[in-house]
């Protein structure tokens, strides 16, 4: 693919995944594309192909490329497992090569109620954010909004948690290194209405759905287990769903003989 048909190709795609083109709806002419491209017509169809091999477009000869109804989903695979690589622990193996789209922010702000219940928190008080917008190497378009919530007192203790850099391993490890032990966690999926600022943040239409992956990070200190960190990444139910794989309890046991265990 020459550079001028990807770049068509992105333009169009991330257009797709705004909603500026629902499913369903026709794009425009491959001779319209090209003009507002600035690109050779024939250029414009080999992008629309390209999308359609993809599965984001329906081609059907001498008619217009329409939007498929069911866009091609990208799966968030949780397996009940944490990895780590070079950089740190991360948790979904598909997005372990995406990167931040611009530079993470750090602030302030009054968690929603059942953060802070999570974090032990009283429901109305601060608490520090970092925000991190993420997507696939070359993408210009968030697929992902990850907030992580802190407790001001967490800080406070471990103050490489609120630096601007944090160091190798980030968060985590300044957590672990600090209590001495190993961090435990747990996982939540839910589904809700987007927020405008979602809706901005992952250029999705209003009265959009998004899915929520909320993690707690539990470590012990002393003889209790203290949430350091309740880490919530949002993302268009649209365009992702949950997968992870079935495993089988001991009363679930197969046998060699090609049938269950008594």
């Amino acid at each position: 693919m020459t550079g001028a048909t990807q770049r068509v190709a992105d333009a169009l795609r991330d257009a797709i995944e705004a909603g500026t083109y629902p499913p369903g709806g026709a794009l425009p002419s491959s001779e319209d594309l090209a003009k507002a491209h600035g690109v050779a017509k024939v250029t414009a169809q080999k992008a629309v192909n390209q999308l359609a091999a993809e599965g984001y477009l329906t081609v059907v000869r001498r008619q217009p490329a329409r939007v498929a109804e069911g866009p091609r989903r990208l799966s968030v695979v949780r397996d009940r497992k944490v990895y780590r690589d070079q950089i740190g622990y991360y948790f979904d193996q598909n997005a372990k090569p995406w990167g931040a789209i611009g530079t993470p922010t750090r602030g302030v702000a009054t968690p929603p109620a059942h953060i802070a219940d999570l974090l032990g928190t009283p429901r109305g008080r601060d608490v520090m954010t970092r925000t991190r917008l993420m997507a696939p190497k070359g993408s210009k378009v968030a697929h992902q909004v990850a907030i992580s919530y802190i407790p001001v007192p967490v800080v406070a203790e471990v103050p490489a948690v609120g630096s601007s850099n944090t160091g190798p391993g980030g968060i985590y490890d300044r957590f672990e290194e600090h209590y001495g032990g190993p961090l435990e966690w747990r996982e939540t999926v839910s589904a809700r209405q987007s927020t405008s600022e979602e809706q901005t943040q992952l250029q999705i239409p209003a009265n959009s759905s998004v899915l929520v992956v909320t993690r707690e990070a539990r470590i012990a200190s002393g003889r209790t287990a203290v949430v350091v960190e309740v880490n919530e990444t949002t993302m268009s139910a649209a365009r992702f769903a949950v997968s992870y794989p079935i495993e089988r309890d001991s009363s679930a046991g197969w046998s060699s003989t090609g049938g269950p265990r008594d």
